[in-house]
Order: C-alpha cells, then sequence, then structure tokens
C-alpha cells in the first residue's frame, strides 16, 4: 500500500521525504505558472556568512549582515569604520560606529568577536 500511495503522491508533486530526497518531481502549480522550482541547493555565501562567532575585523559585508540588526547600510558603516580607523582592539568598539548603540551591542556581542 505505502508503495501505490507513494507513486500516486509522487505522481502529483509532492515529496514523501522517505528515501526520495534528491528526486526532483515537477509540481503542477510551478508548471501552470511557468515557473521552475525552488532550488533545493544551499547558497554557500548564506551558509559562510551565519557561522558565528563573526570576526568583525576580516568579515564582509554579507556576513555582517547576518547579525541581528545590522542591514546592507550598517554592515557598510562597520566596513568603512575598519577600514578607516584600523582593526577593532574589542568588541565594544563596534558601538563606535554611527547607527550602532547600545540595542544593537546587546544582540550582536556574543556573536562576535576580533580574533
Amino acid at each position: 500500500m505505502l508503495a501505490l500511495s507513494g507513486a500516486i503522491l509522487l505522481g502529483s508533486g509532492v515529496s514523501l521525504g522517505i528515501g526520495f530526497s534528491q528526486l526532483q518531481v515537477p509540481h503542477p502549480e510551478f508548471q501552470a505558472q511557468g515557473l521552475s522550482q525552488p532550488s533545493q541547493q544551499p547558497d554557500s555565501s548564506v551558509e559562510q556568512a551565519a557561522e558565528f562567532p563573526i570576526n568583525i575585523n576580516t568579515a564582509s559585508t554579507l556576513a555582517l549582515e547576518a547579525l541581528p540588526g545590522i542591514g546592507p547600510s550598517k554592515a557598510a558603516a562597520i566596513a568603512a569604520y575598519r577600514e578607516d580607523q584600523g582593526e577593532f582592539k574589542s568588541i565594544s568598539e563596534i558601538q563606535n560606529v554611527p547607527g550602532i548603540g547600545p540595542k544593537i551591542y546587546a544582540q550582536i556581542k556574543d556573536l562576535i568577536t576580533v580574533k
């Protein structure tokens, strides 16, 4: 019965997750709208960005954006400060960056390092 119901479900574009994880069956909703199925491959840049703690002396702006409260403009400000002032000597020094106050610092202090 499982094989029959699995075949029916697979034919409808639904995955059971029982040994079929690499099998890509087009989902009818995507076909009807002319869309491709979303990729299930992880984005390596996102994976790298989410590795904590993040070294604020060497992190890319993309990596910095993985921190809570840090968007593209604050990440750019951190990079600009670092370029202007040199490496951060302590994590608390990030509060000298415009837009990074005590609130954001409290959210990120355990997620960053200078080593």
